[in-house]
């Protein structure tokens, strides 16, 4: 493999990914037209409002996930992390009573999973399913020590703007989230961390031999999902008005379902940002219509889990198809 071929973002294979988004498209539109025959009240902007809010956290984690599984890792910590990172939040504010010290709090203790991760990961080389299963567990169990396992109320204005804030139909997280993204994109198809991250994913061995840091960068990208985790947990302290141990239950399975769904690839070192927010926008379309149509809970789990498995089944006969 060649040194052009693991320091840019896959270009060659655009056509693909395009054909792939405009798939995804035709669902959106499918399922939304769907939907709304179904239950009127689905285009209403209270509906709407809420679907944007819903899965504004869903964005923010999946994008993290995608620069996770862009290097051929996974982050099964996410949830927790969430969990985790809002409870420390949530305490710094009622210690401190300072809106600032509580999100410094809780984004320095969702970096500080993330942190955890990327040396076992990066540094150690062991495997991202096993080391993340584990702060998985790690986190939750954090959370529920912090949280006493009991909900924590919060009642400041600063602190709640963020999740909690709408001009009119709009929840104001959307527009935060969309900078991010464009944030993201910046740092990724514009900086040399970016190429690092696609390098990486194309071939470690490769990339460590022609002089590149891949443990660094693996450091780095799981210290960045850390941070989106917390920027998440202090979103949803907002839309709720209080901090909870079980927050985030299941995240982590939504975000790799998204993360996959629009296109990038589980091996790592293809896909894009643009198909991550599709994937989320229509996995999200999908849940808030069964939950408006008054789908059985046990039933939405069981379409979320055939979900997975028909994009994971996907994405591997893309592959073959690639290697052929």
């Amino acid at each position: 493999m060649s040194t052009a071929q693991i320091s840019t973002p896959p270009k060659l294979q655009l056509d693909g990914l395009m054909l792939r988004y405009a798939v995804l498209v035709g669902l959106i539109a499918a399922a939304s037209i769907g939907f709304g025959i179904a239950n009127e009240n689905f285009y209403s902007l209270t509906n709407l409002g809420i679907l944007l809010r819903s899965i504004s956290v869903l964005f923010l984690v999946s994008m993290g996930m995608t620069f996770v599984m862009l290097t051929g890792g996974i982050d099964l910590s996410v949830g927790s992390n969430v969990a985790f990172s809002g409870g420390v939040g949530v305490v710094a504010l009622t210690t401190t009573g300072s809106a600032t010290a509580g999100f410094v709090a809780a984004l320095l203790a969702g970096m500080a999973i993330g942190w955890v991760n990327g040396f076992f990961i990066g540094r150690l080389r062991l495997s991202a399913f096993m080391v993340t299963l584990a702060t998985f567990a790690l986190a939750r169990g954090l959370a529920l020590v912090i949280y006493g396992a009991d909900s924590i109320n919060v009642d400041n204005g600063a602190f709640l703007w963020l999740g909690g804030t709408s001009w009119g139909n709009l929840p104001v997280v959307i527009p935060f989230v969309a900078m991010v993204f464009i944030a993201l994109s910046v740092v990724l198809y514009r900086t040399v961390f970016g190429r690092e991250v696609y390098a990486t994913g194309s071939n470690f061995n490769t990339a460590f031999v022609l002089g590149r840091r891949p443990e660094r960068t693996l450091i780095w990208v799981y210290i960045l999902t850390g941070f989106l985790a917390g920027l998440s947990a202090i979103i949803t302290v907002g839309r709720v008005s209080s901090g909870q141990p079980w927050t985030g239950l299941y995240l982590e399975f939504d975000a790799i379902t998204a993360v996959i769904l629009g296109g990038t690839a589980l091996a790592g070192g293809r896909g894009r940002l643009l198909g991550t927010i599709l994937g989320v926008l229509l996995y999200g379309i999908i849940i808030n219509g069964l939950v408006l149509t008054g789908t059985n809970p046990f039933l939405q789990s069981l379409i979320k889990g055939l979900i997975l498995l028909g994009v994971v089944l996907l994405d591997t006969f893309t592959q073959k198809g690639r290697a052929t």
